[in-house]
């Protein structure tokens, strides 16, 4: 099972050490143990090298520290080191929902039917309390914004094999980038109706400046790899009003905090 395990679990890590251990504990305590569990971490400086320690041999876990070029230079290192059939990121504050999470969603995976199986994420926010994101299950909405959360998809290695990894010219927008070329490539999304994991919602995604630069990398996400006319006339279009609606949304939503 060590050899050839169904899922493998990326979690990339750098100076988490105060979230990194209930990141291993929702997954060490997975009921299906069909899995392996790989961590990046980018040469951390905190406690994370003596929490891994600590979980050494007590689940299929690996691990390797070492400086990198980011998020998608850290989850291509796993990448390489990864053998289990579908590809799971659940990042350093980051949790599987329940002990349950993988026995649950083995069944609806097992037969490999689709390449990408899309389940809701429960947000952890740090004002509105857990909130449940559901896939948008229009796929054609991708052309405009990201319609999957890592935390909740698990991608077939057959996927990986084809495009290749996370591009490292992205530091936010890499998922986004990844699932659009996936679909471009054609291959084919299942949306399930299940949450699988916590998704920490106390990063650097509160502050307006990351808002800004998230949406500008979501540009240049479209921009390499939309080819049709008829979508990059629209998303100019939608562009022209979307950004100044965030940013009123971003305001808006600040003031009452």
């Amino acid at each position: 099972m060590a050899n050839h395990p169904f899922f493998t679990i990326l979690t990339a890590s750098l100076n988490n050490g105060a979230t990194l251990r209930k990141t291993l504990e929702s997954i060490k305590n997975q009921s299906f143990q069909d899995f392996e569990h790989i961590v990046i971490d980018g040469n951390s400086y905190d406690e994370t090298l003596e929490t891994l320690k600590q979980f050494k041999n007590t689940y299929n876990l690996s691990w390797i520290s070492e400086p990198d070029q980011g998020i998608a230079d850290a989850l291509n290192k796993g990448l390489a080191r990864a053998i289990g059939r579908y590809v799971l990121v659940i990042q350093a504050d980051d949790q599987l929902l329940s002990s349950k999470s993988l026995e649950n969603v083995y069944p609806m995976l097992r037969d490999e039917l689709f390449d990408i199986y899309n389940f809701p994420v429960i947000l952890d926010h740090p004002f509105s309390g857990k909130v449940l994101l559901r896939p948008i299950r229009i796929l054609w909405w991708n052309h405009f914004k990201f319609i999957f959360l890592h935390q909740g998809c698990f991608v077939s290695q057959r996927v990986f094999k084809e495009i290749g990894g996370f591009r490292k010219k992205f530091s936010i927008a890499l998922d986004y980038d990844f699932f659009y070329r996936a679909l471009i490539h054609g291959f084919n999304v299942k949306f399930e109706s299940y949450p699988v994991s916590l998704m920490g919602g106390t990063g650097i995604g509160s502050n307006q400046d990351f808002l800004i630069r998230r949406l500008n990398e979501e540009i240049l996400v479209q921009n390499l790899n939309e080819k049709n006319p008829f979508w990059r006339i629209a998303q100019l279009i939608f562009r022209m009003f979307y950004l100044p609606y965030k940013i009123y949304l971003f305001q808006k939503f600040k003031s009452h905090f």
